[in-house]
């Protein structure tokens, strides 16, 4: 197994922490095959869709703060832009139903991919309107909320309008202010031009399931509550931990109620929580899947218990075939240390 995953994938990062606390961190092959640049615990990997996790924490602390209700609807708060019902009428779907991809919002068949660093800038409202090739479908609430489980990259944009229209603030400033900076992460942060120019010499090169270089090396995000976010694996880790210690009545940061909410099952739809998805008894999950990278995080809230694995290249198949998910399980197995 160790061999087939490592001949998959350029770079691996991964974090490990036991029941008791005690971390452990693993690196091998390439952030950049080209100049023969090593993963080590410096390479910052795309989180891809843990995008969602870490979007779902932010609102949540703006429920705690009292400055929305995630269980009004998303546009009571929304003043520059409106989520739409098929019907052209306004919405009524709630944000609670966004963060658990049951609001009835569809994305296009082939949105959300494909831009790449020096293409023109786009704005969050014209991928929201479908106006760019970027996204070409106007995000809507196709069907009523609450009926169905679709998992939606275009909920979160709307989500991400949602918390700047609120906090009159960018919303890689939010997450920074809010979340980043009080957990002491320097090298985690959503993808924005700024950012990617910052970081840049530590970023991993991002591989196509083709195993070529991503064209500028990675993909320019503009959906970034969906999936915008670069961390290190030790970072998600902590990230993670921080939530877990959340469950318990044991973080500063997070409330116990707002962790609960996002860890418990969705009646009708036992698989989601908001922003994070079970996976059995006491487990988390949150993983992430783009054109230029594949990561995994896994959580037992009962026995803390956690596992981050990131990489720098689509493998063409999902976590559980392509290694991720067996790199995931080792901490749950005592395996954590060595591949």
């Amino acid at each position: 197994m160790k061999q087939q995953i490592m001949d998959r994938f350029p770079g691996i990062g991964c974090a490990w922490a036991n029941g008791a606390g005690k971390e452990t961190t693993e690196y091998y092959g390439f952030a950049d095959t080209e100049s023969r640049v090593f993963v080590d615990e410096r390479t910052i990997f795309p989180a891809c869709s843990v995008s969602k996790f870490i979007t779902a924490i932010c609102v949540m602390k703006l429920h705690e703060q009292k400055l929305i209700n995630i269980d009004m609807p998303v546009n009571r708060y929304l003043r520059q832009w409106k989520l739409l019902s098929a019907d052209g009428q306004e919405s009524n779907a709630d944000i609670r139903s966004i963060l658990r991809h049951t609001a009835g919002i569809l994305d296009g068949e082939d949105g959300f991919y494909g831009l790449r660093r020096g293409d023109p800038e786009i704005s969050l409202t014209d991928v929201l309107e479908g106006r760019t090739s970027y996204n070409n479908k106007p995000v809507r609430a196709g069907k009523q909320q609450g009926l169905a489980f679709k998992y939606s990259d275009a909920g979160y944009c709307v989500l991400q309008q949602l918390v700047q229209e609120v906090m009159h603030t960018a919303f890689s400033d939010v997450s920074r202010d809010i979340l980043f900076d009080p957990l002491g992460l320097s090298s985690t942060f959503f993808a924005t031009p700024g950012n990617m120019a910052c970081f840049e010499d530590r970023m991993a090169t991002g591989y196509g399931d083709n195993g070529m270089p991503i064209p500028g090396r990675f993909p320019q995000v503009p959906d970034l509550a969906a999936s915008g976010l670069w961390s290190t694996p030790k970072e998600l880790l902590l990230t993670a931990k921080e939530f877990v210690k959340a469950l318990h009545g044991e973080s500063p940061i997070l409330q116990t109620e707002s962790a609960r909410e996002m860890a418990k099952p969705v009646k009708g739809f036992p698989w989601t929580g908001l922003g994070i998805f079970t996976g059995g008894e006491d487990i988390l999950v949150s993983q992430g899947w783009g054109e230029n990278g594949q990561c995994m995080m896994k959580m037992n809230c009962r026995t803390r218990e956690i596992s981050v694995v990131m990489t720098n290249r689509n493998p063409g198949v999902d976590q559980a075939e392509s290694g991720i998910e067996w790199l995931v399980n080792r901490v749950f197995t005592g395996q954590s240390s060595g591949v």
